[in-house]
């Protein structure tokens, strides 16, 4: 499978950074930019249903119906979202066809997420 880093994930992970190098915390910072950029679009390309149905997950959610709807809108109703969780953040991906969608990514304590471009 081929991994795509949409521009939602690229934005929500520079924030991430941000927040973690603005706190004093480079080596958590440098440990998440392994993990989102290297580690997990690896994992990914190899396993792409690595992660749960988001769906599926939280159906009556207003927000899971918000950020289904953005991502449809951004890549086609064929789709299957699914989430990641990755150490103390939760990735937001879509599998269509042979290519997985890196959409956005949200610390745990954060409500819902931002996939837009």
């Amino acid at each position: 499978m081929r991994v795509v880093v949409q521009p939602g994930y690229e934005r929500t992970v520079a924030a991430a950074l941000d927040a973690l190098i603005g706190n004093g915390a480079l080596p958590a910072a440098e440990h998440l930019l392994d993990r989102t950029l290297h580690f997990l679009p690896r994992l990914l390309a190899e396993f792409p249903r690595a992660g749960r149905d988001f769906v599926v997950r939280n159906p009556a959610s207003p927000r899971v119906a918000e950020a289904a709807g953005q991502v449809r809108a951004l890549l086609g109703t064929d789709i299957e979202l699914r989430e990641y969780i990755l150490d103390d953040y939760l990735v937001l991906y879509a599998i269509r066809g042979r290519v997985v969608h890196l959409l956005a990514l949200r610390h745990h304590r954060q409500s819902g997420f931002d996939a837009g471009p």
